[in-house]
């Protein structure tokens, strides 16, 4: 199994510099995507290190406590997901402005170019692998590592097509070169999460019938496998009884 530092990029917003804000806020939306991407490598058996600064501070002081975490353990690669701004498309125009992966030595191209492959497979306008020489974060890490610039937040092309559990699946495959498991919800009336592997766990929320969502890990429970899932920002345990494979 490999090690891995994954960090949202700036600091949470209203909380000094918190990043590009458009018809979604980079981040918040970069904290979404990192949760996700953090528990699918776990579920996988990964070792991983959230780097992510959640305090007030300058954009200087906010990638300096975020190196430090980074620089504090030698990792297979390091990642930090952003969303981009300055398409000033608010409206739509039809096409997406896209997504780009950001490197400054070639020890991260291969992953690089797995994970555009990912996102750009949902709809994205691809924009490429870009070398980037003038970045603190790709400057100064220590191990392997790249830079995510997921979407345009000031898109709406770009921001009606992004959903969190597309874009977390896209980077996580794209990192392990492994496939998520997917099951679409089967019951006619839906099916309920819960906050426990167990029919009696405390409902969490309720998926709707055709609905699909990407397996996290799973758990035997007598003669019942159960899935821990992620869905519409909450994550609960669902039984796949009541799901098909896709």
């Amino acid at each position: 199994m490999s090690k891995f530092n994954i960090h949202a990029g700036h600091c949470p917003d209203g909380k000094g510099a918190s990043g590009a804000v458009g018809l979604i806020k980079e981040s918040t939306q970069a904290r979404n995507v990192k949760n996700l991407v953090i528990q699918y490598l776990k579920g996988m058996g990964h070792t991983v290190y959230d780097c992510t600064c959640d305090d007030k501070e300058t954009q200087a002081g906010c990638l300096k406590k975020i190196l430090k975490k980074c620089n504090a353990h030698q990792v297979d690669l390091d990642v930090s997901i952003h969303f981009n701004s300055g398409a000033g498309d608010k409206k739509g125009n039809g096409s997406t402005t896209g997504t780009e992966v950001l490197i400054k030595h070639d020890n991260a191209k291969t992953k690089a170019n797995a994970i555009l492959k990912k996102i750009v497979a949902l709809g994205f306008k691809n924009r490429g692998i870009k070398k980037r020489t003038d970045l603190y974060f790709l400057n100064v890490a220590k191990s392997p590592a790249l830079l995510i610039e997921c979407c345009f937040v000031d898109d709406k092309d770009d921001v009606n097509l992004y959903t969190v559990a597309s874009i977390a699946k896209a980077i996580t495959e794209g990192i392990t070169g492994k496939t998520i498991p997917v099951y679409m919800i089967t019951s006619s009336d839906g099916l309920n999460m819960r906050k426990t592997a167990d029919p009696e766990g405390d409902i969490v929320a309720t998926i709707p019938t055709g609905s699909k969502v990407g397996i996290i890990k799973t758990k035997k429970v007598e003669k019942y496998t159960w899935a821990y899932v992620y869905r519409s920002g909450k994550y609960g345990w669902i039984n796949l009884y009541y799901c098909k494979k896709i």
